[in-house]
């Protein structure tokens, strides 16, 4: 079993492979500690204001769900998305099977809410991560690193779909927030 300061001490210096992967140096790419602190963040603030706005939701639950959601990596590594479409289910497996052996128990329920997306605040907190990404990745286009639009585009389908599990009038809330204070267009195609 890995103590947190373990764990926090991996995910520090693990570099996220998507970035390295697009031309992004490892002194530049962000960590997989970098990306956590910043999902959570955002988890947090569309939580609480989703609140605000009426919306049944624990933002410290949806916050702290973010927060454990890759702490898996501080043993498995970083494994991109975009290299195993075809083995997805054994990533989930590998994840979970080191969840369950190397991080403390007592996270293991918040890690299995997220994977499961069994609540509204798994679901914010899975928007979160791909806000997050997102953000990142039009940083580094913006700074000039070429090839994250595929990224941008995969990360916004993804918001999209997770925004489509969502009940009104959290849905419609959740789309306006991340329209208005983050900047996020997710224009339906037509039919």
């Amino acid at each position: 079993m890995r103590s947190i300061p373990r764990i926090v001490e991996a995910l520090s210096m693990l570099a996220r492979t998507g970035w390295m992967l697009r031309g992004i140096p490892p002194q530049v790419a962000e960590t997989v500690a970098e990306h956590t602190f910043a999902a959570s963040l955002v988890s947090l603030d569309l939580s609480l204001k989703l609140s605000r706005k009426g919306i049944r939701v624990d933002p410290y639950r949806a916050a702290s769900i973010a927060l454990i959601h890759d702490l898996a990596e501080s043993i498995i590594g970083d494994i991109p998305k975009a290299g195993i479409r075809s083995l997805e289910e054994v990533k989930e497996r590998v994840e979970n099977e080191a969840f369950k052996t190397e991080i403390p128990a007592t996270l293991y329920p918040l890690f299995e809410e997220y994977q499961e997306a069994s609540t509204l605040e798994a679901i914010i907190a899975r928007i979160a991560d791909q806000v997050a990404t997102l953000l990142k990745a039009s940083h580094y286009a913006s700074t000039g690193f070429k090839g994250v639009e595929d990224i941008i585009s995969s990360c916004k389908q993804a918001i999209k779909s997770l925004l489509g599990n969502l009940e009104e009038p959290a849905r419609r809330q959740l789309k306006e927030i991340l329209e208005k204070e983050y900047g996020i267009t997710l224009q339906q195609k037509e039919t």
